[in-house]
């Protein structure tokens, strides 16, 4: 009991250090920010200063990975961030990287002292730590899915009103701004974001392959080589639209098809691998002693550690089997 409270009291010290350090390092910013502002207006000089979070107005856009000067400096020099900055991006998160990083030890900490607060050994503590740590990621990767699903969705529709916006006789510009008027997020988000940087003088390839940055959609490649090569070859753009906007609903029907056929599949995966902790907590309510030496013995921490493992791998080799590409 005295290792939990001390583990209790260890967490809240550096929680509360670690938002007095941050509190400190954005105040000193915003000092450093305020001084050039004043330095500036008496000089006549310009001061470069990145726009607010959440800002429309800005042609500048805020790439920083945190709002802390050093954090920020510090992460752009790990590479390995790239695939988690992509992931945020195409979550449609206004956070940065260095946000979503403080939340991991934060948790991680957080599930540890629970755990060895409630009595539990220091493994299974690690353990607790080490899932709740990993709920940021699962949750932005969540939130990723969610909206590329959304957005792939919404394609056909968005490609049929661009059809009648170009036979009507506006330009692929315009067209973009009525497919943001008219369509919600995160389509109307993304067109609008392409047609911005097209009217603010970017190519029209470098506008499209930003889109497939911030989407992860396997049909955007087909409508982009499409619009493109109707751009720099001619065509009829119209006609191209309505053709990728049927190859893509044909792609979707398929797709349901085959998620009908593999439902029972991961319906049993899914069932095979929430069966046995299902059943080691309904053992653990009846009986709490019945695990005592399965989780105080090396030998019984070995055969969890063993048990899950192979559970885990076992869900794995079942997803891959029942997630057909299409």
């Amino acid at each position: 009991m005295m290792l939990g409270i001390a583990a209790l009291l260890v967490f809240a010290s550096l929680a509360l250090l670690g938002f007095a350090v941050s509190g400190w390092a954005r105040g000193r910013e915003e000092s450093k920010r305020t001084l050039d502002r004043r330095v500036a207006v008496m000089t006549g000089a310009a001061v470069a200063e990145a726009p607010a979070e959440g800002s429309q107005s800005s042609v500048i856009k805020d790439r920083r990975l945190s709002g802390i000067a050093f954090l920020n400096t510090l992460l752009r020099r790990v590479s390995r961030l790239n695939p988690l900055v992509r992931m945020i991006r195409q979550a449609g998160l206004k956070k940065r990287v260095g946000e979503i990083l403080l939340y991991v030890p934060l948790l991680g900490v957080g599930g540890y002292v629970a755990v060895v607060f409630f009595g539990g050994p220091a493994a299974a503590g690690l353990g607790a730590g080490l899932v709740a740590g990993a709920v940021p990621l699962m949750v932005v990767r969540r939130m990723q899915r969610k909206r590329n699903h959304l957005f792939s969705d919404q394609l056909p529709d968005a490609l049929d009103l661009i059809r009648a916006a170009l036979q009507a006789g506006h330009s692929l510009s315009s067209a973009l701004y009525v497919v943001a008027d008219e369509f919600p997020d995160p389509i109307a988000h993304e067109f609008r974001e392409v047609a911005e940087e097209m009217r603010l003088g970017l190519p029209m390839r470098d506008a499209l392959s930003h889109l497939t940055d911030r989407v992860d959609d396997s049909n955007l490649p087909i409508l982009i080589i499409g619009v493109l090569v109707t751009q720099e070859i001619g065509g009829n753009l119209a006609e191209v639209l309505s053709n990728i906007s049927h190859t893509i609903r044909e792609r979707f029907k398929l797709l349901r098809e085959t998620k009908v056929m593999t439902a029972q599949g991961k319906m049993s995966g899914n069932l095979l691998s929430a069966l046995p902790f299902c059943v080691a907590i309904g053992v653990f309510m009846m009986n709490p002693t019945y695990f005592s030496p399965m989780l105080h013995t090396t030998t019984g921490l070995y055969m969890l550690g063993y048990a899950v493992v192979s559970i885990v791998l076992g869900h794995v080799v079942i997803s891959r089997i029942t997630n057909i590409r299409v």
